[in-house]
Formats: structure tokens, C-alpha cells, sequence
């Protein structure tokens, strides 16, 4: 339990110490590598389907600083592992590939979403619950990493959203 109790406070931390103004949201969705720099919003993992070996997460990076940010690896807490992934289009077919690094262009923003870059999950260590956050680390190319949290929704729940409008919870 005070371990549990000390991993939330230390990962809300630096949402408190960092947050940026005119904008309100649950601390849980953003993190930053450094102040004004990087931003991550939105963040949540589907919760596996009941035979599937895989799931997805999506998110909102955004890049404030005047460099472009390469995003090369990913971690999410309980995961074994974890990969960048995009959809492209192939020959009028729709293709998922694994791609080694996501660059960010300076002053502009990435949205990981369906049908689009995502993550891909694999080999749980511990099951995923509706509802908890898990720890997300993302990586880049020249040392920074960004941490923050990742929300666990059911699939029904992002399909309720999206025709709802409201994709980002």
C-alpha cells in the first residue's frame, strides 16, 4: 500500500510542478521531458480482449520546443512489450507495420490514434483492470524520456467516445 501510495505521488509530481496555463485536465494525462518542451495528453490502453495476444494505446504527443523530438521506444508498466506502430497504406490495402523511431516536428503534434501511429502491447505481467493507470515511459533519441500515465478503457468505451466526439478519454 505506501508503495503503491508513493509511486502515485511521485508520478504526479511533475504534472503539479510543470503545468502549463489556460489549460485544465486530469494531471494523470500529462507529463512533460522538459518544461514547455514535450506533452503528452490523453493517454489510454485498450484493455485486452478475452483471447487476443495484443492491444493498442493511443495518445496526443505534442512538441512545444523549436527541434524535432524522435520518439524511439516505449514502456507501459506490466507490459512485456511494447512497439510503435503505423498504418499505411499498401497496393489499396490497409497494412500495421512496427516502425524504430516517430520524429515530431518542431511546434506541432503527433496524435496517436486508430487507423493511424499506435502502440502495440504485448505480454502482460499483470492483468489489466477498467479504470487503472499504468505507468507510460516514452523514450527518445537524444536521452529525454517523458513519463505519464496511461488509462485502461474498454474497447466498448473508446467506440462509445469516438461516436460521441470525445476521443481523448
Amino acid at each position: 500500500m505506501i508503495k503503491n501510495l508513493a509511486f502515485f505521488i511521485l508520478c504526479s509530481l511533475p504534472w503539479v510542478s510543470q503545468a502549463h496555463p489556460d489549460h485544465t485536465h486530469e494531471a494523470a494525462h500529462h507529463a512533460h521531458a522538459e518544461p514547455g518542451s514535450v506533452q503528452l495528453m490523453h493517454a489510454r490502453l485498450r484493455d485486452f480482449l478475452p483471447t487476443a495476444s495484443s492491444t493498442a494505446g493511443y495518445f496526443t504527443l505534442a512538441n512545444a520546443s523549436q527541434q524535432a523530438m524522435t520518439l524511439v521506444k516505449a514502456e507501459i508498466e506490466g507490459l512485456g512489450r511494447v512497439e510503435i506502430h503505423e498504418h499505411t497504406h499498401v497496393n489499396g490495402m490497409m497494412r500495421m507495420q512496427k516502425i524504430d523511431k516517430l520524429e515530431i516536428a518542431p511546434d506541432s503534434q503527433v496524435e496517436f490514434k486508430p487507423g493511424g501511429y499506435h502502440l502495440m502491447a504485448f505480454e502482460p505481467t499483470k492483468p489489466l483492470k477498467v479504470g487503472e493507470n499504468r505507468k507510460l515511459t516514452l523514450y527518445f533519441a537524444d536521452g529525454n524520456r517523458v513519463y505519464g500515465l496511461i488509462e485502461v478503457v474498454s474497447l466498448k468505451a473508446q467506440m462509445d467516445n469516438a461516436k460521441n466526439g470525445h476521443q481523448h478519454h
